[in-house]
């Protein structure tokens, strides 16, 4: 009987993973499993593999975790009572990235505390990480791999229960690429989209992103020619595809939402150059963002 099951399992998964397809994920796959392997991945960090180093600076964490705390207020973020999303800082200044687990885990490199120069800036690119796990990108780009494991994992369960199972299929495996995901561009138009959605529940200047990809953009320009391995961006541009046009639709939704002209109090600078400066220092691996937000462009919400 439970060689049955296990060849019906299997069959199915299989032959649903040669689809790769978005619908799979919604339909067969329950949210635990993104805690699951979004668990495992932090707990690669908490030992140190893969080169990640946590951070341990808890009054820093906290403050970061209050401004994912802020865009998590949004009546659209659908699962902020089945996923953790707990921020953990990733001691790394040669790194600008953040990257939103399945799950929830939140993974905020140092490299990019130094880059961003205010809350909203940052609240923004989290706002954009929650929405990839909201909509579950990281499970549908690895939904091949994913459906082996789940198939392996639902025989096993059958042969040693749910504990003996979780450690025997080989979760760990999967986690150690969630930082070398490039997502689509569909997928990161998804994710900008909510994002903006997301940030405008909070106090924050919905737009910021807007300016983090500018800053990007000329800090790339003026490293033209660079490898990206060897840049502190590198692992930015490479799970983050930019260009002008994802520049021209962040304000694209700003103007079409009619958001008024931003009240500078709403980017925090201050604040978030008082607590960076007091637990980080400044950064020795980088420089300095060259644009700072423009006025014409600058708008917060209503």
């Amino acid at each position: 009987m439970r060689l049955r099951i296990f060849h019906y399992v299997l069959l199915i998964f299989l032959s649903l993973s040669v689809t790769r397809c978005g619908w799979m994920v919604e339909s067969f796959f329950p949210l635990t499993l993104d805690e699951l392997l979004g668990k495992q991945f932090y707990e690669a960090a908490v030992l140190g593999q893969e080169g990640m180093r946590i951070k341990h600076d808890e009054k820093l964490r906290s403050y970061i975790q209050g401004i994912a705390d802020r865009v998590l207020q949004s009546n659209l973020i659908q699962y902020k009572k089945d996923f953790p999303y707990k921020v953990t800082i990733l001691d790394d200044d040669g790194v600008i990235n953040a990257v939103c687990a399945p799950g929830g885990y939140i993974f905020v490199y140092t490299g990019l505390l130094h880059f961003v120069k205010n809350e909203a800036t940052l609240a923004g690119i989290l706002a954009h990480e929650i929405a990839h796990a909201e909509k579950r990108h990281s499970m549908k780009q690895l939904s091949s791999s994913i459906a082996t494991y789940f198939a392996i994992y639902i025989t096993l369960s059958f042969i040693l229960g749910p504990e003996l199972a979780e450690h025997a299929s080989g979760w760990a495996s999967l986690s150690s690429n969630l930082l070398s995901l490039a997502n689509s561009r569909g997928s990161e138009e998804e994710a900008d989209e909510f994002g903006f959605q997301y940030m405008r529940a909070t106090p924050y200047y919905p737009g910021a992103s807007a300016n983090f990809f500018r800053d990007i953009k000329a800090w790339r320009q003026k490293h033209l020619g660079e490898s990206e391995d060897s840049i502190p961006l590198g692992k930015y541009l490479s799970t983050h595809p930019l260009d002008d046009d994802r520049i021209a639709e962040s304000e694209r939704r700003v103007k079409e939402a009619g958001i008024k002209e931003p009240d500078e109090k709403s980017f925090f600078k201050e604040r978030y150059t008082k607590m960076i400066h007091s637990t980080l220092g400044e950064s020795k691996n980088q420089e300095e963002p060259e644009s700072e937000p423009k006025s014409t462009d600058l708008k917060t919400s209503k």
